[in-house]
């Protein structure tokens, strides 16, 4: 991948692959009343049929940044890049993206988002993006803000 495109969206595109409702159904289903889901509630088992499709970005407030913990299998293979230990800074300055903004923006309103992702490839593709926000807690106990970054095929031309 050379370029890549951002386009936010409202809400999922209905056209997208069931797997992709089904990821953000079984999201929204862990969270409870206004709070972020845990992981413990949405652990690989739980999400086993995405594992090829997930990053995890761990958030870390005290340089308003992020880190990434685990980077997804398919985005690995798209991009030829391998970003786990990174921060999203980086993703931005090879591709001409704003995956960081994004992901603050995520964090403060404790709300999902959605894109879809043009990458120009030998032909142009698109691809949908979910940012989920989960919250879990470290060996000592204390609370973890943590994205889980999704990306699924969507449409070539």
């Amino acid at each position: 991948m050379s370029y890549a495109q951002e386009t936010r969206l409202n809400r999922l595109p209905e056209d997208v692959p069931d797997r992709v409702h089904k990821l953000f159904d079984v999201w929204r289903a862990a969270t409870c009343g206004n709070a972020l889901p845990d992981r413990k509630d949405l652990s690989s088992d739980t999400l086993s049929l995405w594992i090829n499709d997930i990053g995890i970005y761990e958030y870390l407030p005290d340089r308003r940044d992020f880190v990434v913990r685990i980077d997804a299998p398919n985005m690995i293979a798209a991009s030829g890049e391998n970003y786990q230990g990174c921060s999203p800074h980086q993703i931005d300055l090879d591709f001409g993206t704003r995956v960081h903004a994004t992901l603050l923006d995520v964090i403060d309103s404790r709300q999902p988002a959605f894109h879809i992702i043009g990458v120009e490839r030998k032909v142009w593709e698109e691809w949908v993006r979910l940012l989920l926000p989960v919250q879990t807690r470290d060996r000592a106990g204390k609370a973890v803000l943590q994205v889980l970054v999704a990306h699924f095929f969507y449409r070539g031309r």
